[in-house]
């Protein structure tokens, strides 16, 4: 029997230390090397949205943060990312169609099962609607409020969100069913009027439909 353990023994003396050595350094690199990494990244990427002459530039910066393969911070990025992006396609002098790439570029990042992406995104395509008035653009606002929606039915963001979405396109009864909604959850509301009478006000042609 002595003879049978001795070599289990031996291993846990000679390799068990190195073995724990191996785990801590594994833990270290890929717990916070590797997300410190991604994190100066994306610092980096918005130091240089000040210097970048090209749409290529920009989106590099953003590129080299999102390619770090790091456990964690993924989904930070992606929602900070998109924040930056709307403050860009935001801009009056922005053309279309750099505002429309760096839409497309962090789209693709977007988580479809968290909420605070999909509501991101909808602002985006939101903001793509009120300054290029493309029926598409609206089209895909709603959806993807309505995924965020399927999601949390009750966050005030996603309600006011389609709220707003559906005032400022002049779609009224829409308006109504979630400016009901919102009144049923909390009946001191005080922004559903407002909408309301900006959706009637709106232009009638609201009917786009998913």
């Amino acid at each position: 029997m002595s003879r049978f353990f001795f070599p289990f023994s031996f291993f846990l003396r000679r390799f068990l230390p190195a073995l724990g050595i191996a785990a801590a350094v594994f833990s270290l690199v890929y717990g916070v090397y590797l997300p410190f990494r991604k994190s100066s990244a994306y610092i980096n990427a918005i130091r240089n949205l000040q210097t970048a002459k090209s749409l290529t530039e920009v989106i590099a910066g953003y590129d080299r943060a999102f390619k770090i393969p790091s456990p964690v911070g993924g989904e930070e990025l992606a929602k900070f990312a998109s924040y930056d992006v709307l403050n860009m396609i935001s801009n009056p002098r922005q053309p279309e169609e750099v505002s429309r790439e760096l839409v497309r570029y962090i789209e693709q990042y977007a988580f479809h099962n968290n909420v605070r992406h999909l509501l991101a995104i909808a602002q985006l395509h939101a903001t793509l609607w009120q300054r290029f008035q493309k029926d598409e653009d609206y089209v895909t606002a709603e959806r993807y409020y309505r995924d965020a929606y399927a999601i949390g039915p009750k966050l005030p963001p996603v309600l006011f969100g389609l709220l707003n979405l559906y005032g400022a396109h002049g779609d009224t009864a829409k308006a109504e069913e979630i400016g009901n909604e919102i009144v049923r959850y909390w009946p001191t509301a005080t922004d559903v009027g407002n909408a309301l009478l900006k959706a009637r006000e709106a232009p009638s042609s609201a009917t786009t439909t998913l």
